[in-house]
């Protein structure tokens, strides 16, 4: 009974040590490359503007330049190439590059009429969510979230 009691008391602690897992091995870790990966995968669309606490913006407060983007849906491919396409007609109406900041925290976007630096705050398969700064609403410019979703 006693050799039977310390094979079970070896094999438990054989069991624990190897279910320890180093800070290397964090599953949430986001790299440039998955960053990518799940930037590429979909192509999206805005599914609503928020302010930066995650409330809702009604559409009829915000600029003409943000509403329109409730109408496009955005591809981004590997080559860096991001492309706006008419939800309606399926037609290309601005393209031009993105890229990953160095520190890869936000993507900058340069396409004519909208360009600029948007802080990633949040990148996984189901939700993209890019913060802009000078968002028109009500007339006064302030910082709001662009929640995309995947386009169908």
């Amino acid at each position: 009974m006693y050799r039977l009691t310390r094979y079970f008391l070896l094999f438990f602690a054989i069991g624990l040590l190897t279910q320890c897992k180093s800070d290397t091995d964090t599953p949430g870790l986001v790299t440039p490359a998955s960053q990518t990966e799940l930037l590429v995968a979909n192509t999206w669309r805005v599914d609503r503007v928020t302010d930066t606490g995650g409330k809702a913006i009604n559409t009829a407060q915000l600029g003409l330049e943000t509403a329109a983007l409730l109408f496009l849906d955005f591809q981004f491919t590997n080559a860096n190439i991001v492309r706006a396409i008419d939800r309606t007609t399926k037609q290309i109406r601005n393209a031009g590059d993105w890229t990953l900041t160095a520190d890869n925290t936000a993507i900058n976007v340069k396409v004519t009429g909208f360009n600029g630096v948007f802080k990633l705050v949040e990148l996984t398969k189901n939700s993209l969510i890019l913060q802009q700064e000078g968002v028109q609403v009500n007339g006064v410019k302030q910082a709001a979230n662009l929640v995309f979703v995947p386009s169908i």
